[in-house]
């Protein structure tokens, strides 16, 4: 590429000048002409080439302007150098600011801020103009028609308020030049530019001159411009020379001003300058009421009577009652206030910054706030700037350029009322934060909220992650989120405590799904025992709330023992809340139960089929198998303990022609037989235990004798136990079972087992007291879990889903 900029002239080829050419476009064009975008900037008296450029020593962009003076006359060539040195030496407020200047083989580089023509952004403004009335007239409702008249009407304002501004800054320039006995002599439009930020610069320094001096740029050269620029005095001499007829220093600028003014504001878009002349001018009265007065002043045929800048500037309304132009100079003046008036002019600021133009408050506006910070941020500020923000919601890369840093220069404020109203008001501006900055900048200041001594910002900081969570990494929301929670779970104040489940529940799906239902049901339910009772209601509501995102089995093992107790809790809201989240989660283990039916019948189905279509053969044992599955399938969940299990039955025995019924609400066996045929019924308990009958018996099973009489049996007291198999938990896969898990519903008890053996074989009399003994001392509302050799046997004494001990 620096062959390209030294092709055109530019880059290391200009010996003292360290500016650099770019491409304004990006693109990749190779054609040479197309790769570095320029404006020629065609005036009355030179014809400028602008281009953007960056500076070699620190990057900053630059505009480069740029006029080849090989085949140009003497006038010319006298013109361009004299804006050269003066572009160099004058560094007077509101001029374009020169960064460099040199003459390199025929051709004058200047380097100043990065700007654009005024005409190029009076063209813009018009276009958007002529578009929205487009807009309204295609529009056939007639809100649709008032909406876009209101929109126009608050572009029109906003464009007025920066022209006021514009002309302020204009006139202080001219009053600058003037206190130094200098005459610009050149005020147009055309001379005018326009900075990224929307503020003003004057330029074309072409024909600056000292008041007063013999045969000046502008005594020689003034006739270059249209008449209607050149006042009335210099025309016709009068028998003397120009310098004698004008008899103060601004009376040339103050015409050149209104020139300036009748060309943004006045002037027909269809004349051409060249035709227009000082009547059309001072004949206008189309300028707003405030400026008219002023205008007339400073277009007055006779010198004595004009108005200079400087009164213009005091006295017009135009400019002297803009809210925006005097919000900008107080903003300015920051650094010259206390507190007290700075909290005063940010509360009036927030009042009317909505009507102030769109890219000065994105550039302008907000790069002045955030210097203020270094005076010390106050909470007044906040609101001026997410009022700016809410204007660039819906430009992404805007609000990332200019919002962004201001929001995280915030965040980094000492002052705790600062960081109590950013987390109120996170709502309004943590979705449209880039997830960089939220992840890089933002979390890392956050997070101190957690642990703040004050505890309204602990509890909006809680609040605001809900705002946050959007953006966040997955590592955060899986690591860090669960952690700040649990501290504020544990927080003193019980409102802390509360809004940190419901926080909880509310990020519940930004939560990754692999980890989601493990994370709500320990965030929820570490709660369901906190003594305030709205955090009881939280958990329990927020148990409701999220259902779909936790899994059947932690809804089962973990939920229900949970919130169960809760039915019967001392306050009636805890109460119904408890039983409402009971309902939902019987309601989703229904849908569970229906969804995994479904799925084994389809496999019992296709298991069959291919049985059918490959094996033939009868099967002699096949009597057999039946009579176990029906045997299986006759106990269901809803009034037998356990799954049930397979009937282990003497091939030799017959079966009894009495039934037997095992009710789960009187825990009652009835047995009817005419024979005295033994037989064998199973009874499967919720710990779904294995006993060693001698045969291939899975399930814990009671010898019952076929007799007409009614026997009264209940559940074998956790003393008295059977060899059980170890390989029950991993069948049943209990989160309770394993003695090593962090379980944070509560805590285990163990039990010594007794351990006794059953013969595979039994008599009737053996039998009879064996039954005896399994109904001793029975607690039906224990949680008992299979022993294995030496490990014991578990009750839940205490947290979440414990069981009662009588």
């Amino acid at each position: 590429m620096s062959f390209l900029w030294k092709a055109i002239g530019l880059s290391d080829s200009v010996p003292g000048f360290p500016y650099t050419a770019r491409d304004n476009n990006n693109n990749n064009n190779n054609n040479t002409n197309a790769a570095v975008s320029s404006i020629t900037a065609t005036t009355s008296t030179l014809t400028w080439t602008m281009r953007p450029g960056v500076s070699d020593d620190n990057g900053r962009p630059v505009t480069i302007f740029s006029i080849n003076l090989a085949k140009a006359d003497e006038s010319i060539k006298e013109m361009a150098r004299n804006a050269m040195k003066r572009a160099k030496s004058l560094l007077l407020p509101g001029l374009l600011r020169c960064s460099g200047a040199v003459e390199y083989q025929e051709t004058i580089y200047i380097a100043t801020e990065p700007c654009e023509p005024l005409s190029t952004v009076l063209q813009q403004h018009s276009h958007s103009k002529l578009s929205a009335y487009t807009t309204t007239n295609k529009k056939g409702s007639s809100d649709g028609v008032e909406e876009n008249e209101d929109e126009e009407e608050d572009d029109n304002d906003a464009f007025l308020e920066s022209v006021a501004l514009g002309l302020k800054t204009v006139g202080t320039a001219l009053v600058a030049l003037h206190h130094n006995n200098f005459i610009h002599g050149n005020v147009a439009c055309e001379s005018v530019y326009v900075l990224p930020s929307g503020e003003w610069r004057l330029f074309g320094l072409e024909l600056v001159s000292v008041f007063g001096e013999a045969h000046s740029m502008y005594d020689r050269y003034a006739a270059r411009l249209p008449e209607y620029r050149r006042p009335p005095e210099t025309l016709h001499t009068y028998g003397g020379n120009q310098q004698e007829q004008q008899q103060r220093v601004g009376d040339t600028d103050a015409w050149g001003l209104a020139c300036l003014i009748y060309d943004v504001l006045g002037r027909p878009e269809n004349m051409p300058a060249n035709s227009c002349t000082a009547n059309d001018m001072r004949g206008c009265r189309s300028l707003p009421r405030t400026l008219q007065s002023g205008f007339v002043g400073l277009c007055t045929a006779n010198p004595k009577m004009r108005h200079d800048v400087d009164r213009f500037l005091r006295n017009s309304t135009f400019i002297v009652g803009s809210e925006f132009v005097k919000c900008m100079q107080a903003l300015d003046e920051l650094s010259l206030k206390d507190n007290v008036e700075r909290e005063r002019f940010f509360d009036h600021l927030s009042s009317v910054v909505d009507t102030f133009p769109k890219k000065a408050c994105m550039r302008l506006v907000l790069p002045k706030l955030q210097a203020s910070f270094n005076f010390g941020a106050l909470p007044a500020v906040i609101d001026p700037v997410l009022r700016i923000a809410a204007r660039l919601a819906n430009s992404p890369e805007e609000y990332a350029t200019y919002v962004a840093p201001v929001l995280v220069s915030l965040f980094a404020s000492q002052d705790r009322m600062v960081r109590y109203r950013l987390l109120q008001r996170a709502p309004e501006y943590a979705s449209l934060l880039p997830a960089n900055v939220v992840n890089d900048q933002i979390w890392p200041l956050l997070v101190s909220g957690f642990s703040s001594p004050v505890p309204g910002i602990r509890e909006y900081t809680i609040r605001a992650l809900v705002s946050f969570a959007k953006n966040l990494q997955e590592k955060i929301l899986l690591n860090d989120v669960p952690k700040y929670v649990g501290q504020l779970q544990q927080d003193q104040e019980g409102a802390i405590r509360t809004n940190a489940t419901i926080g909880l529940c509310l990020m519940a799906d930004m939560i990754p799904a692999e980890q989601r239902s493990k994370i709500l049901i320990h965030g929820f339910g570490r709660m369901l025992r906190d003594p305030f009772v709205p955090s009881r209601v939280g958990a329990l509501r927020s148990f409701q709330s999220t259902l779909k995102y936790l899994t059947p089995q932690h809804i089962a093992e973990l939920m229900l023992p949970g919130v169960g107790p809760l039915t019967v809790d001392s306050v009636g809201e805890v109460r119904q809340a408890a039983l409402l989240a009971l309902r939902g989660a019987i309601e989703r283990l229904e849908v569970f139960n229906s969804e995994e039916s479904v799925k084994e019948a389809k496999t019992s189905m296709a298991n069959s089929g291919v049985n059918g279509a490959t094996d033939t053969t009868p099967d002699k044992n096949n009597s057999n198998n039946n009579e176990n599955k029906t045997a299986s399938s006759s106990s269901f969940w809803g009034w037998r303990w356990g799954a049930g299990g397979n009937t282990s039955e003497n091939k030799s025995d017959t079966t009894p022609v009495g039934g037997t019924t095992i009710a789960f609400g009187t825990n009652t066996t009835t047995t009817t037989n005419a024979t005295s045929t033994t037989t064998t019924a199973t009874s499967s308990f919720a710990t779904g235990a294995s006993v060693h009958t001698g045969s291939n018996v899975k399930n814990l099973s009671v010898p019952i004798f076929t007799n007409t009489t009614t026997t009264k049996t209940t559940m074998s007291s956790p003393t008295v136990t059977s060899e059980l198999e170890d390989n029950s938990k991993d069948k049943n896969n209990s989160h309770f079972d394993d003695d090593d898990d962090d379980d944070p519903w509560g805590n285990d008890v163990d039990f010594a087992p007794v351990k006794t053996r059953t013969p595979a074989t039994t008599t009737a009399t053996s039998m009879r007291s064996a039954e005896r003994t399994l109904t001793r001392h029975v607690d039906t509302n224990s949680t008992m879990e299979p022993a294995s050799g030496s490990r014991a046997m578990k009750l839940r004494k205490k947290g979440l889903g414990a069981s009662r001990l009588s």
